[in-house]
């Protein structure tokens, strides 16, 4: 079962957390940070989910997806 580390940057200084997540969890945990209350507000600056080998796989920052280029396929 693959690894996941997100990364949440609140914004006006409030800090950083990160959350540990399997491939099982991760949808549920983007989803709450993403559209949830505290992304409704404001609160939520940043969101990036890297793997093991610290590649970026997610990326979303002040209420719009950085990463994946929507449309865009490699």
């Amino acid at each position: 079962m693959e690894k996941f580390t997100v990364h949440i940057t609140f914004s006006n200084g409030g800090g950083s957390l990160t959350e540990d997540h399997t491939s099982e969890t991760l949808g549920s945990a983007i989803q709450r940070l993403t559209r949830g209350p505290a992304a409704a507000m404001g609160m939520i600056e940043e969101v990036k989910v890297v793997d093991l080998m610290d590649f970026t796989n997610f990326e979303w920052r002040k209420g719009r997806l950085v990463f994946p280029i929507p449309g865009v396929h490699i």
